[in-house]
């Protein structure tokens, strides 16, 4: 991941291929499953039915997926008196988008770091150097695709990708 990163980074040319983004979940929750295990939070993912196809970097896309679920598990520590959880959910989000989403149940984004928390250095974990989201964000509009938060009503935030749908043949 980290010499995708750094080719992404050079802006050079990556390699785009025809995902089912089920498939990029199912890699990145295999890859974390040992810290959401050690950290006793609840991981919930929840596939739309049938494939929901992107064309994509499979390893940048993974990135993105890591990014935000390693995010989650930061932002979900302090939760006290339950089993902290994280919901990871894909659905088609309209006749042309994808949607990958990562809700968490911690405190939420403050308001006014709402439209701060994607620009580069920007941060609110002690320690964070605030590339996290803006390089996550750039993946995506690399992808042809959109980042967004926002909080939840009953707690917590989600950030939700969406990316262009491929329709069709196979790469």
């Amino acid at each position: 991941m980290i010499g995708s990163l750094r080719t992404f980074l050079k802006k050079t040319e990556v390699e785009l291929q025809t995902l089912d983004v089920a498939d990029v979940v199912g890699e990145v929750v295999h890859l974390l499953r040992n810290d959401i295990a050690l950290k006793s939070v609840s991981l919930e993912v929840e596939l739309a039915p049938g494939p929901l196809v992107v064309r994509g970097d499979r390893i940048q896309l993974q990135q993105v997926l890591v990014n935000l679920v390693v995010n989650a598990l930061d932002a979900v520590k302090g939760v006290e008196g339950r089993k902290p959880a994280i919901r990871v959910l894909t659905l088609r989000g309209s006749d042309t988008t994808v949607e990958l989403s990562v809700a968490d149940d911690g405190p939420g984004i403050a308001r006014d770091q709402l439209d701060k928390i994607f620009e580069p250095f920007f941060t609110n974990k002690p320690g964070g150097m605030g590339m996290g989201l803006s390089i996550t964000r750039s993946i995506v509009r690399a992808h042809g695709g959109r980042l967004r938060a926002e909080n939840n009503e009953g707690g917590g935030a989600t950030f939700t990708v969406e990316l262009p749908e491929e329709r069709g043949g196979h790469g």
